[in-house]
């Protein structure tokens, strides 16, 4: 059926969307790394399946990474291939979660900077924060940031990071799904004043976080642009349910 479809489609194309076809048919057929965790309750059901076939698409047309946008409709997507229900939130710059699969809220993340640890991740951009500029003392800022980061944690069920990086010359991206524990995040809704460093010049401030017994992440103030970033979060404290490595499709040939 899916064979048939295609060529009835493919007769009213012309010669340059026939091309483009062709590169999106060869994208298919490029050899990929896989990986996917035995125990991942998410890469299942074809999920993991479509999810990469989004990537191999992109690929055929792009050399850049796959960006936040696409990879919360691709997750969608791909949702709903498993035969999840699944539904993006309506409100493009809503906080919480990204997309809702059956009853679980989703906050989706992707990491791709140039000089991305592979053993560490930041989430350069937890919240908004423009309530730091009327912190003044720690207990102000341990005050307001527990308070706001266990609102904002309240809003979604679990967390997915997508992080890319190149390699091979740039001729393939590594994408990594990451899954960073909720209950890992809460723990920084426990800090203290006491946890807090001292005030910077451009008012500041971080606290590790810790968790069962391990420092666990950094929770960075930035008063500079009034947000909360998250860094230095241990991927060996986390899940990471499947790992691709994708070839980038010359476009010189």
């Amino acid at each position: 059926m899916s064979l048939e479809r295609l060529q009835t489609a493919a007769r009213y194309l012309d010669e340059a969307q026939l091309d483009l076809l062709c590169e999106m048919a060869d994208a298919f057929g490029w050899q990929v790394e896989v990986y996917k965790n035995p125990k991942s309750d998410l890469i299942r059901d074809g999920f993991g399946d479509s999810l990469l076939n989004r990537l191999r698409l992109h690929h055929a047309t792009s050399e850049e990474k796959f960006n936040k946008t696409s990879f919360e409709f691709a997750f969608k997507t791909a949702s709903r291939f498993a035969g999840r229900r699944a539904e993006k939130t309506l409100e493009h710059t809503f906080q919480g979660a990204d997309v809702v699969v059956e009853d679980v809220r989703w906050s989706l993340k992707t990491e791709g900077a140039a000089r991305m640890s592979q053993s560490n991740i930041t989430i350069s951009k937890f919240s908004e924060a423009r309530w730091i500029r009327d912190c003044v003392t720690p207990e102000d800022f341990a005050r307001e940031a527990t308070a706001r980061m266990s609102k904002h944690l309240s809003e979604y069920d679990r967390v997915l990071t997508l992080r890319s990086s190149y390699v091979q010359n740039k001729e393939a991206v590594r994408y990594d799904l990451v899954e960073i524990p909720h209950d890992m995040l809460m723990a920084a809704t426990k800090l203290t004043a006491a946890d807090f460093s001292p005030l910077t010049k451009k008012g500041s401030t971080s606290a590790w976080v810790m968790f069962e017994g391990k420092q666990a992440f950094t929770v960075i103030l930035d008063g500079s642009v009034e947000k909360i970033t998250l860094r230095n979060i241990s991927v060996g404290q986390c899940v990471t349910h499947a790992r691709w490595i994708v070839p980038v499709l010359p476009q010189d040939d």
